[in-house]
């Protein structure tokens, strides 16, 4: 399902991640810089705009706050609610990317969504439940993998409510 966000929604994906940017370095958070060359504001619109095409995409609204995660760990719930479920929405600007969580992620979430693609347009690959992500066989490092040929549709998550 691909999405792409309106002038509208871009502005809002424009603003909140200057807002966590902003969040982030008055706590002394840094992103580091990515292999990509992105700066620290183009991660945070990069990945606030995937989690706004998810949300559009299920009918939903994103988390919008703006404090910084990073200093909250163990506080995170996600970064939207589709059906009862928590969901942490993963970006990835690979067409083929697969979807990464990082171990202290580990029950901030229901499911986790694997979103790929470039801001403004987003195409929603899959979602995975807490037990697909967390399976010691796709740990990498400090971190879990899921390929994209293993996540489940959105559609056929949620009519199944696979958790």
């Amino acid at each position: 399902m691909k999405i792409t966000l309106t002038d509208a929604e871009q502005l809002i994906v424009n603003y909140v991640a200057q807002c966590r940017l902003e969040a982030n370095q008055l706590n002394g958070s840094h992103k580091k810089p990515s292999a990509s060359g992105m700066t620290a504001l183009e991660i945070d619109q990069q990945g606030f705009g995937g989690e706004m095409a998810f949300c559009r995409a299920m009918n939903v609204f994103p988390d919008f706050t703006v404090t910084c995660r990073s200093a909250a760990r163990g506080q995170d719930n996600g970064d939207c609610t589709v059906q009862g479920l928590t969901i942490d929405v993963k970006t990835s600007k690979k067409a083929t990317g697969s979807l990464w969580v990082k171990e202290h992620k580990k029950g901030c979430a229901d499911a986790y969504a694997l979103v790929v693609g470039t801001f403004p347009t987003f195409t929603i690959i899959g979602l995975a439940n807490h037990d697909m992500v967390f399976d010691d066989s796709g740990r990498v490092g400090d971190s879990f993998v899921v390929n994209q040929m293993d996540l489940i549709t959105p559609e056929i998550f949620f009519s199944a409510l696979y958790v």
